[in-house]
């Protein structure tokens, strides 16, 4: 059975934007089923697996950095497959193949087919195909999973997601008679106008709903107002009927991939309490849902057969490096367990207390991309204290665990279980990876980082990054930025305000040239 040609026709018209997915990297899986009890394959040695592809954007960076592992992605979309096989093979990648065949196509018998693996991804399909291709993903992943292997699969998820079921009823309405993708997305961009100016000062609690989705969407990319919420297929499911088609499959739960999602303390005080009457893992998560109106879940599953830990022990993070891309809000005080901010970029903030967490988090914004061996820091952090007003913590370690670990699920920092390195000063001949030139020559206006994240690039960084290919020092740099400028006037807001002298203009473009080329090295783009 083929995924129907209404579905194909509009991944090749209105194609899935392809980046990277931090929660999908092997190293990232592989730390967090460590700390759950699961001993999987180091992400420099293992084989992964992902279903739904597209153009390879989350697939090909992880090939790119981990030349020891094995990479196999399958597509339905011939023209995006195409474009990932063409990167592919622009990069030279000889352990990543992208192969442009139907999910329904492959044998899930490891012996008649791909072998096995120790990561499968199965990330944006499954609530989009129809039920025989979801029955076949799940069956997938029992069959070709390796004994300590961990799927990742995202799904929508109800009754949370009724909410945006309700858009996409009437979404669907009102594009009924569209003969195309393209008629689709432009009704679809109009009916979301007149929903915004029909629902304007609604003072009902629904109308709020749906005003911040109407928000999101006036800015969301096109690829996503599509696939979400035009497509023919978009079937949400349950926690406990998504378990149910997978235990059948021979699989069994094991977290979120945003593990902060596993504790109840997220919630607040009421609901916490209802679910202490709750004794299995599949009750707690699936009330959870319920009190948290959840609609969305990047569930983690292994075989039936694996025995998972979730009683965690924080001494486990001492078997990690630790990476973090944080800036403090302002200078650390380690005088004691005063609250200090941090922040990643896009906003998201952190508060710690303890004089370690904070000793040690200073070394760590330092280091990055690079990673720091967590007893390593704690051992730095433990002198860097000792020498402070506050001595008297210095051998408070468990407070210190606490942090960390809190830190961790809430995305403020990660684990590795590599000690992987990258260039944290810029060279006087700087060299981009080829993976960030080619991603940058693409001109979808992002790139991966070396820690998996994607990094969003403007067209005058952009064009700065497939300059870098070693041969320009810094004056030629900025002459070549300064003709390509007077060339494409376009590129000059990226610079700011610009002085109309030529010396003026010569300077901004240096000053630009050099925050661009910290960004780059911040996030591992450079080469040595």
């Amino acid at each position: 059975m083929q995924t129907p040609a209404v579905t194909l026709e509009s991944y090749d018209q209105v194609p899935y934007e392809s980046f990277a997915i931090p929660e999908t990297h092997p190293d990232y899986l592989g730390s967090l089923g460590i700390l759950l009890g699961i001993d999987g394959a180091p992400a420099e040695g293992c084989r992964v697996l992902e279903l739904g592809s597209a153009a390879g954007g989350n697939l090909i960076p992880m090939a790119f950095h981990l030349p020891g592992s094995d990479f196999v992605g399958v597509e339905l979309s011939a023209q995006q497959a195409g474009r990932g096989q063409a990167l592919i093979a622009e990069l030279g990648l000889g352990n990543c193949r992208l192969l442009h065949q139907d999910i329904l196509a492959i044998n899930p018998d490891p012996a008649q087919g791909l072998g096995t693996f120790d990561y499968v991804l199965v990330h944006g399909v499954y609530s989009w195909v129809p039920e025989p291709v979801r029955d076949h993903i799940l069956r997938l992943c029992g069959g070709l999973l390796s004994p300590h292997g961990i799927a990742y699969v995202s799904y929508n998820v109800l009754p949370g997601w009724r909410s945006r079921g309700m858009l996409r009823d009437m979404l669907l309405h009102h594009c009924r008679d569209a003969q195309s993708p393209a008629e689709r997305l432009a009704q679809a961009r109009e009916l979301l106008g007149l929903l915004g100016a029909g629902l304007a000062g609604d003072g009902r609690p629904e109308a709020e709903v749906l005003r911040r989705e109407l928000d999101y969407l006036q800015e969301a990319r096109a690829s996503y107002l599509y696939h979400e919420y035009l497509e023919e297929a978009n079937v949400p499911e349950t926690f406990s009927t998504f378990m149910a088609r997978a235990k059948a499959q021979g699989l069994r739960y094991l977290a979120d991939a945003r593990l902060h999602t596993l504790f109840p303390t997220s919630l607040n005080p009421a609901a916490q309490s209802v679910l202490d009457r709750f004794e299995t893992q599949s009750e707690t998560e699936q009330y959870m849902d319920f009190f948290s109106l959840r609609p969305f879940r990047r569930s983690l599953l292994v075989r039936t057969e694996a025995r998972p830990n979730l009683d965690i022990d924080l001494g486990r993070l001492l078997r990690f490096w630790l990476h973090g891309n944080l800036e403090p809000g302002e200078a650390p005080l380690l005088g004691g367990p005063h609250p200090q901010t941090y922040r990643v970029p896009g906003g998201a903030a952190f508060s710690v207390e303890h004089p370690l967490t904070k000793a040690l988090l200073g070394r760590l914004v330092a280091a990055y991309p690079n990673a720091r061996p967590f007893p390593e820091l704690l051992a730095e952090a433990k002198v860097l204290v000792a020498g402070s007003e506050a001595q008297a913590f210095a051998e408070e370690t468990g407070i210190c665990l606490s942090e960390v670990f809190s830190l961790y699920c809430s995305g403020g920092l990660g684990l590795s279980r590599s000690a992987a390195a990258w260039p944290d000063a810029v060279s006087e001949h700087p060299r981009a990876s080829a993976l960030a030139r080619a991603q940058a020559r693409a001109g979808e206006g992002h790139a991966a980082t070396v820690r998996h994240r994607v990094l969003a690039i403007d067209p005058l960084s952009a064009y700065l990054l497939t300059l870098l290919d070693g041969t320009r020092d810094r004056t030629s740099l900025i002459a070549d930025l300064r003709r390509q400028i007077e060339t494409e006037p376009a590129l000059a807001p990226a610079l700011g305000s610009l002085s109309q002298d030529p010396e003026g203009l010569d300077a901004s473009v240096a000053r630009n040239l050099d925050r661009m080329l910290r960004l780059f090295a911040r996030n591992g783009l450079l080469e040595s």
